[in-house]
């Protein structure tokens, strides 16, 4: 729940943060720890960090601003440009959502007993990242790049030579296939933190954490609906119909 700017600056961190944990993502992006400050308010921690309270409270007021494209333009846009659309948030992903959920957990009070699980997310999750990063960059450079390569090849109606053993090499349907039905990279995490429950939970640091978790969880499905539902379909289609055009030039020669 987003907070209305009136007297926020006056609210102590810990009630805020409580309230609407993407603060806490606007106080890091300030070089500010909600969790080392959670007595003071804004105005006090911003004059002493020496930070624009306005900004600070303008940049969380462009979190809730979308400038993602819908689903409905995503189906009717080209494909190379549905390519961009899933790079960006990619690149979103690795450099900003990532590291910033990594430095979160890194800073865990491993000692508070109430939560025995501390340990297994310490642990998990940057190993999770590094899989994670793996995947991405491995999807970019091998399956992107070979849908862009016949989109290419359709519109220049050219290079069909060029595409005979990628596609002998790459079946974009058993990729397709396997992306469909395979568990969700979040499931372990999903598991370990009970669907990110926060009913029980009082440390407030931890809080944070299962909030910005779920939300990535949730961005993450869109993602792969996405890729699902409108990419791996019209790639399918286009290797099928590049597939045909290939056998047809060689029965003619």
């Amino acid at each position: 729940m987003f907070l209305k700017t009136e007297n926020v600056e006056n609210q102590r961190i810990y009630n805020l943060v409580d309230k609407d944990f993407r603060y806490a993502k606007v106080l890091d992006s300030f070089g500010i720890n909600f969790y080392q400050y959670p007595e003071l308010t804004i105005n006090q921690v911003c004059q002493i960090k020496g930070v624009d309270k306005n900004s600070l409270l303008g940049y969380r007021l462009s979190l809730d601003e979308s400038f993602d494209l819908d689903f409905e333009t995503l189906k009717t846009s080209p494909i190379n440009l549905v390519i961009e659309y899933l790079k960006h948030n990619h690149s979103y992903f690795i450099k900003n959502k990532l590291p910033y959920i990594k430095g979160l957990i890194s800073k865990l009070d491993v000692e508070d007993k109430l939560y025995p699980f501390f340990k297994d997310l310490k642990f998990i999750f940057p190993l999770f990242y590094e899989d994670f990063v793996d995947h991405i960059l491995e999807e970019e450079k091998f399956i992107f790049t070979h849908i862009q390569n016949l989109s290419r090849t359709k519109v220049k109606n050219t290079d069909h030579a060029k595409l005979f053993f990628a596609l002998k090499n790459i079946s974009l349907k058993e990729i397709a296939d396997e992306h469909m039905n395979e568990d969700s990279e979040m499931s372990g995490i999903r598991g370990l933190t009970k669907n990110y429950s926060i009913e029980n939970i009082e440390n407030l640091h931890l809080k944070v954490i299962f909030q910005e978790l779920k939300d990535f969880d949730q961005e993450l499905e869109i993602h792969s609906d996405i890729e699902n539902n409108i990419l791996f379909p019209r790639a399918v289609e286009l290797e099928e119909g590049i597939t045909e055009k290939i056998r047809n030039i060689s029965f003619l020669n």
